[in-house]
């Protein structure tokens, strides 16, 4: 666009003063309307060239009937030079060629080919609006990996991190992104999956029917299932770690072949493997969600061979511990972490262990203020993870610290919203050695057993309790008893 006529092309009246039917001032950068409504100024521009400022003699170059126009904002922004696929014929009047007095382009889309004006906001191609006016959102499948710098958080105002044994401060939870439609709003760009038969077909079919709900009972945006199949298509890591632990499901449970899961896991271990020592890796949200998929199949393999050799474990830790930049909450990231939280508490109770994943993130929240079920869940969680620190933990513990989670657990029954209740409670009877508890989520049945262990372990390890002696016995039965109250107390609510 010329500078000389900057000045003539920003001085024409605004787009929304024209969709509402208003006279325009015209001032830059904001009309006044537009100003004192406090509405968006959308300036317009109209294109006219200039008379008299060629000779008559002037050759013009003949440019053909259609163009083809480009949107390239989303490879330049992703830092690639590949063309997006987006494209828009423009139609170009023949009399532009030969008398430029009162000619004006216009865009044509592929599916439509009505002419559009360039200056009618409304009239725009979907792919141009939305690179101006709204939030980009950046197509996962086109690179395995996302890069992090570009997703903003919102982060704590006060910016200061809990000093002592528990946070009691009320801190503001973790923004997370409205749930969005994952499986359609990017499928067009997704390639076919690599499919080689029917049998990785029904594999497939089986991990986003009967598994992904296992990984994602805390996740309102149920990635595992939604957004891990979409990744698949374009990181073959993941891919067969999908195939493998369905593999593995089927043949305990149906006649499937007990060794195509292994040869899917040593496909998956061929480059996720030395692809670890590399820090680029350790920030890639499809290897990290492979990662869990995989201790999920270790986990499985418990039962059958009598041991387990927690390898995929630490891989997780190396994707946990890379820093809090690339776990954004409501990314894929996020959500495998909190799976893997759940994977390492399991392991830290079965061994007695601390919880050696880093709690340092602001995906994690230790307070008490209202927000939504799935929160709730994932605070109890951390609640236990810890407790579990404090219990094995290897530090002298001390009445302080015990006395601050004693309250934090009794803080989150008491704060914790009503939906956590069961909707229907039978106590057991002479048939029933347990009672019969329904709930309406599965992230309630998560949140109310962690905090239930949590009550549990530090029963355990009060350390007001004598470690010997007659009075130990009387001081462990008065906290049973304040436990079973607090159960009844539940129940009640």
């Amino acid at each position: 666009m010329p500078s000389s006529e900057q000045s003539e092309l920003l001085a024409t009246p605004c787009v929304t003063c024209r969709e509402h039917h208003l006279k325009c001032d015209r001032s830059v950068p904001r009309c006044g309307r537009c100003d004192r409504a406090g509405r968006e100024c959308k300036l317009g521009f109209k294109f006219k060239p200039s008379k008299g400022s060629f000779a008559r003699d002037q050759r013009w170059v003949k440019s053909p009937r259609t163009l083809i126009y480009i949107d390239e904002t989303r490879g330049l922004s992703n830092g690639s030079a590949t063309e997006d696929t987006s494209q828009y014929e423009v139609q170009v009047d023949e009399t532009h060629a030969s008398d430029q007095g009162s000619s004006s382009s216009s865009v044509t889309t592929p599916a439509s080919g009505h002419p559009r004006r360039h200056n009618d906001v409304r009239d725009r191609p979907p792919a141009i609006v939305q690179s101006q006016h709204l939030p980009r959102d950046h197509d996962a499948f086109e690179n395995e990996r996302i890069s992090a710098t570009e997703v903003h958080v919102r982060r704590d105002p006060s910016g200061v991190k809990s000093t002592g044994p528990y946070d009691m401060r009320a801190r503001s939870s973790p923004y997370i992104p409205p749930p969005r439609n994952h499986v359609t709003e990017n499928f067009p760009t997704v390639p076919n999956l690599p499919l080689k038969s029917r049998t990785e077909a029904v594999l497939f079919r089986h991990y986003i029917q009967k598994l992904a709900i296992c990984l994602d009972l805390c996740d309102p945006l149920r990635h595992f299932e939604l957004v891990v199949p979409e990744r698949a298509g374009v990181c073959h890591t993941l891919l067969n770690a999908i195939f493998a632990i369905a593999a593995r499901h089927l043949s305990h449970t149906t006649g499937f072949d007990p060794l195509a899961s292994n040869r899917y896991h040593d496909e998956c271990l061929k480059y996720l493997i030395p692809m670890l020592n590399h820090a680029s890796t350790v920030s890639d949200e499809n290897m990290f969600a492979a990662t869990i998929i995989l201790r999920m199949l270790e986990e499985m393999d418990v039962p059958t061979t009598g041991q387990d050799n927690y390898s995929h474990l630490l891989g997780i830790h190396a994707f946990v511990n890379v820093g809090d930049q690339y776990m954004v909450p409501g990314s894929l990231s996020a959500a495998s972490f909190w799976v893997g939280l759940r994977q390492e508490i399991y392991i830290a109770v079965i061994t007695q262990q601390p919880v050696k994943l880093s709690l340092d993130h602001y995906v994690v929240d230790r307070s008490f203020e209202a927000t939504d079920d799935y929160t709730w869940s994932n605070r109890a969680i951390v609640l236990l993870a810890d407790v579990l620190n404090f219990c094995f933990g290897g530090n002298p513990s001390t009445p302080n610290h015990w006395t601050a989670l004693d309250e934090a657990t009794l803080r989150w029954s008491t704060t914790r919203p009503p939906s956590f209740n069961p909707f229907f409670y039978r106590d057991r009877t002479s048939s029933l050695a347990f009672p019969e508890v329904w709930h309406g989520s599965s992230c309630h049945v998560i949140g109310i057993q962690h905090h239930i262990l949590a009550q549990l372990f530090l029963i355990q390890f009060d350390p007001s309790i004598p470690k010997v002696g007659t009075n130990r016995r009387a001081a462990v039965k008065q906290m049973t008893v304040r436990l079973m109250l607090a159960a009844s107390t539940r129940r009640r609510r």
